[in-house]
């Protein structure tokens, strides 16, 4: 019998839940400093950040969300991924930069922005990871 811990891990959505809350903490805390830091844009913070994380969870999923015995770098995999990564980036970022353009945000209202964003990028990403990315054929 498999520990429980295993047993949870084995599935693929869990592991997906695991990275994203990863991802998502990667991605608000780059997506702030880029904002207050950098005094850019909330919209401009927050697509650099999108694009800097979507590489670096590129890696994450091939080798343990979706990973498997055989799992190598795929270049169709990575284009598929990217692919993925285009239609995530336009919901989240077309979003976010739709609020901002009714109502330039605060701190707390950058906060929910970024968070209405992201929630809908997320649907996508991974809609689109399970079913065509990483799909065993």
């Amino acid at each position: 019998m498999k520990p429980p811990l295993s047993s949870l891990l084995s599935r693929p959505a869990v592991r997906y839940g695991l990275a994203s809350i990863a991802a998502f903490g990667m991605d608000l805390a780059l997506t702030m400093a880029l904002r207050l830091g950098g005094q850019l844009s909330l919209t401009l913070s927050a697509a650099i950040a999108f694009i800097v994380t979507g590489l670096v969870f590129y890696f994450v999923h091939e080798f343990w969300t979706f990973g498997h015995d055989s799992s190598t770098v795929s270049s169709g995999r990575l284009v598929r991924n990217l692919t993925s990564l285009g239609a995530a980036f336009c919901v989240r970022v077309g979003i976010i930069g739709a609020l901002e353009l009714m109502r330039s945000p605060g701190p707390l209202l950058a906060l929910v922005y970024f968070g209405l964003g992201a929630a809908a990028s997320l649907t996508v990403n991974f809609l689109i990871n399970k079913y065509w990315v990483f799909a065993r054929t």
